[in-house]
Parts: C-alpha cells; sequence; structure tokens
C-alpha cells in the first residue's frame, strides 16, 4: 500500500472516532516520540546529565 493511501484510510479511521480517543492518540503518540529521541540521545552521549538532556530534549522535540 502506498503512504499516501495509508495515510487517507489512517484519518478516515480518526475522523470516525470520538475527539477524545484522538486526543488520547496524540498524546501517546507524542509520548513514544518522546522516549525515541530521548534514547537517541542517551546513546550519543552516554553520560548526559538530565539538565542536558532536557535542553536537548527541547531542542529536538516540537513545542
Amino acid at each position: 500500500m502506498k503512504p499516501e493511501v495509508a495515510e487517507k484510510k489512517y484519518l478516515k479511521i480518526l475522523r470516525r472516532m470520538p475527539g477524545n480517543r484522538r486526543v488520547r492518540i496524540g498524546a501517546e503518540l507524542y509520548e513514544m516520540a518522546h522516549k525515541i529521541v530521548e534514547s537517541a540521545i542517551r546513546s550519543e552521549f552516554p553520560k548526559i546529565s538530565e539538565e542536558d538532556l532536557k535542553k536537548k530534549l527541547r531542542e529536538r522535540l516540537p513545542k
């Protein structure tokens, strides 16, 4: 399946969901992205302090 087709199907499914469920899914996706980025930073900088980790997370993740 082409990405554009998959995206259209996904959006169609999302539109049928109640708003609170869509918000929850969005929050879960953001949390997963946060964990992935944090893991990548820790791999790149194994001895990073918590303060520097927070700074790098703010730089890499959207607000």
